[in-house]
C-alpha cells in the first residue's frame, strides 16, 4: 500500500472515532508515516475535497490542517 494510502486511512480512521472532525498535526502525522510534510498536504488537498464529502482548512502557519465530513459539526480551534 502506497504512504499517500495509508495517510489517508488513517485520516479517515481518526474522523470516524472524532465524530466527523480532526485537527491535524503535519509534521507529526508526516514522522508517523516516514514522508515529507507536503506528502500530508497533497494527500488533504486531493482526497479530503469537497466532492469526496469532506471540507478542509488550515491555519495561516500550515501545520495543523483540519478536516471533516459535510455530516460532522463544525468546531472552531
Amino acid at each position: 500500500m502506497k504512504s499517500s494510502d495509508l495517510i489517508s486511512a488513517f485520516i479517515k480512521q481518526l474522523l470516524e472515532q472524532q465524530g466527523g472532525n480532526v485537527e491535524l498535526r503535519r509534521n507529526e502525522l508526516a514522522q508517523q508515516f516516514d514522508v515529507v510534510p507536503s506528502q500530508v498536504s497533497y494527500v488533504i488537498t486531493s482526497r479530503f475535497t469537497p466532492e469526496h464529502g469532506y471540507v478542509t482548512e488550515s491555519h495561516s502557519d500550515g501545520g495543523h490542517p483540519a478536516v471533516r465530513g459535510f455530516d460532522g459539526s463544525y468546531t472552531s480551534w
